[in-house]
């Protein structure tokens, strides 16, 4: 009985054990300078190894491309930040309002001094790749306890071309963008793709992707990868190529939060999920129709943790006061 009762403690003891949580990340986007921060203090009380602002870090784009507002905005948000930065591990991509205009793309005339403001406030290092080339996309490997995270920050503004605007303004699934075709436009441009091929094949356990903007998503008329169908089929077939499983997406932009998913033609299964806002949400936001989410959108001010263990990453959409409001639990191989 004793060889039974120790052999069912160490059996216990291994499933504890293969049970643990490893990694623990958080993110989100859309903080408006003016608003409160107070959920900064809930997200400093998860006690996360990183968290990761994915875009619309402060809002200081104008109508006219000027940069006056940036800068202002940019120094205020540093300043709103200050405690944060201290007590939390972070990690910084833009977006259209902290790029400098609204939908803005690589024609917009001043993105190199914006880029320069980018890497003054959140104190990028000197050597950091992203100051010795075009764009803001970088890659950061995690390792801790034998497992290794690969996060692959992308940048959707420095490279991006024009949007196909909408032939029927403000209609439901075509309020602003339409579906483009034109295979000479792109999201990331040619140097961007060729590192994210390189970097789909860097040996990990787990890679996650941040992109500012929704990549599954469908049903909608704003600013997504959808409206670049040849794009983001391009994404989905260097996936297929790499062979690799355990792959997720993390995305921002849309001022609700969510999980999506999508099967490749490669048998890959691709979970996004996003987080929007952290401060600024928008009351008048109604349901939209969406094929490839799981579930319901969440439109309160939110932010993402994902919690990784040995043998599956839990997704938890956070609200301001710390409650989980959805999850969604991926095996992962």
């Amino acid at each position: 009985m004793k060889i039974i009762h120790f052999l069912f403690l160490f059996l216990l003891s291994i499933n504890l054990y293969s049970s643990q949580e490893i990694l623990t990340l958080g993110f989100g986007s859309c903080l408006h300078q003016d608003r409160s921060m107070a959920i900064l203090k809930t997200i400093e009380k998860k006690e996360l190894d990183l968290f990761m602002f994915i875009g619309d870090n402060v809002y200081g784009d104008q109508k006219d491309g000027e940069l006056d507002k940036l800068i202002r905005t940019y120094k205020q948000q540093r300043s709103n930040l200050e405690d944060f930065l201290i007590n939390v591990k972070t990690e910084f991509v833009w977006d259209d309002h902290d790029f400098g205009l609204n939908d803005g793309g690589s024609n917009y005339r001043y993105k190199d001094k914006a880029k320069d403001l980018f890497l003054e406030t959140w104190q990028i290092p000197s050597n950091d790749p992203r100051r010795l080339r075009d764009g803001l996309y970088f890659d950061k490997m995690i390792k801790k306890n034998g497992l290794k995270v690969h996060l692959i920050f992308l940048d959707n503004r420095s490279f991006k071309s024009e949007w196909k605007l909408t032939d029927e303004f403000n209609k439901e699934g075509k309020e602003r963008y339409i579906e483009d075709f034109n295979p000479e436009k792109s999201l990331l441009g040619k140097d961007q793709w060729k590192w994210l091929k390189d970097k789909l094949i860097v040996d990990s356990d787990i890679k996650i992707i941040l992109s500012s903007l929704q990549i599954l998503s469908l049903g909608h008329g704003w600013e997504s990868w959808d409206k670049f169908p040849l794009e983001r089929q391009r994404l989905f077939n260097l996936i297929d190529e790499s062979n690799f499983s355990n792959l997720f997406i993390l995305s921002g932009d849309r001022h609700r939060g969510g999980f999506y998913q999508f099967k490749t033609v490669g048998n890959n299964n691709i979970y996004e999920f996003t987080s929007s806002s952290l401060n600024l949400p928008i009351p008048f936001n109604t349901e939209e129709e969406g094929p490839l989410r799981i579930g319901p959108t969440y439109r309160k001010a939110n932010f993402g943790v994902i919690r990784i263990f040995e043998d599956k990453v839990i997704m938890e959409l956070t609200s301001n006061k710390g409650k989980v409001v959805n999850s969604l639990n991926v095996k992962i191989y």
